[in-house]
């Protein structure tokens, strides 16, 4: 199972989680290969070149709805060359700053940024990922202007962040939580359109003043084109006897990570309504393809 960033977000705290249970109902052992870089093409493509016959997935998230629209040259268009299998769970962002910065609101956070204009760094796990995008509509929404830092995974960019490297991040909550808790980084809201019982204080971005601001995450699990349909079949099943167990809901809810169980067609329509909405904030925001 490749995960395309490196160890340490929600896509690979939560497959590792996963894995035990699912290995024993599958009877085959699970490794778990972190294949970083380029905004997730890197592991993505590796997916793409491998042979359709079940042994090779992906762990698939919102940033693999946005590759084919940010990288001019790509070796696979991912909603031809992939099958959806499972969607997992939904994964909320958090707008999170140091908590040494004196930033304690949305509010705050835009007033501070519009008299420091370009002095405010952000970090996201590569260019073109939704951690990314989620600064760029953030910016586009507050008449706001900060500079933008990819890493090859949240983590590199959440240490940075801890350090005052950077200032502001739109992480996964799950890639965040332990920092929030530790009183380390301080959340200011969740992207989602709703609150998450995830963080249930936690305001959203929209109720917080910036009207119809929404950025959803998730986490799918992906074959290669051409993967036979008894196969597909088995994984299903498997994964979700495995995502149904409460010992996991838990372990996931913990993690900052809420399982949702939808369909292929689900994760499939996920993907498809992804990449139509992040097309257009990227053309509206004129961003240079990678």
């Amino acid at each position: 199972m490749v995960v395309p960033f490196i160890p340490g977000g929600a896509a690979d705290s939560a497959i590792r989680l996963i894995a035990p249970s699912l290995q024993k109902r599958l009877e085959q052992p699970i490794i778990i290969e972190n294949k970083a870089g380029a905004g997730a093409t890197i592991g993505t493509a590796a997916v793409a070149s491998s042979p359709a016959d079940g042994y090779t997935l992906l762990v698939g998230s919102a940033s693999n709805a946005i590759g084919n629209a940010i990288q001019a040259k790509m070796p696979y268009v991912f909603e031809r060359d992939f099958i959806p299998i499972m969607l997992i769970a939904d994964v909320p962002g958090v707008v999170v700053v140091p908590s040494k910065l004196p930033i304690r609101s949305i509010q705050e956070l835009v007033t501070y940024a519009k008299s420091h204009p370009g002095e405010m760094n952000y970090g996201s796990p590569g260019y073109g990922t939704s951690v990314h995008l989620a600064g760029e509509l953030f910016q586009s929404m507050t008449g706001t202007t900060m500079v933008h830092a990819p890493y090859k995974g949240a983590s590199a960019a959440i240490t940075d962040l801890l350090g005052m490297r950077l200032q502001l991040m739109f992480p996964a909550l799950a890639a965040a939580q332990p920092h929030i808790q530790a009183g380390s980084l301080r959340a200011l809201a969740v992207t989602t359109r709703t609150r998450t019982s995830l963080a249930p204080d936690l305001p959203t971005v929209h109720e917080a003043g910036i009207a119809d601001y929404e950025v959803g995450g998730w986490i799918g699990v992906f074959a290669p084109k051409g993967t036979p349909p008894d196969v597909v079949n088995v994984l299903t099943r498997a994964i979700e006897d495995t995502i149904k167990d409460e010992e996991i809901k838990r372990g996931l809810f913990k993690l900052g990570i809420e399982v949702t169980a939808g369909s292929a067609s689900v994760l499939r329509e996920r993907v498809s309504s992804d990449s139509r909405r992040w097309e257009r904030v990227i053309k509206s925001r004129k961003m240079e393809l990678q």
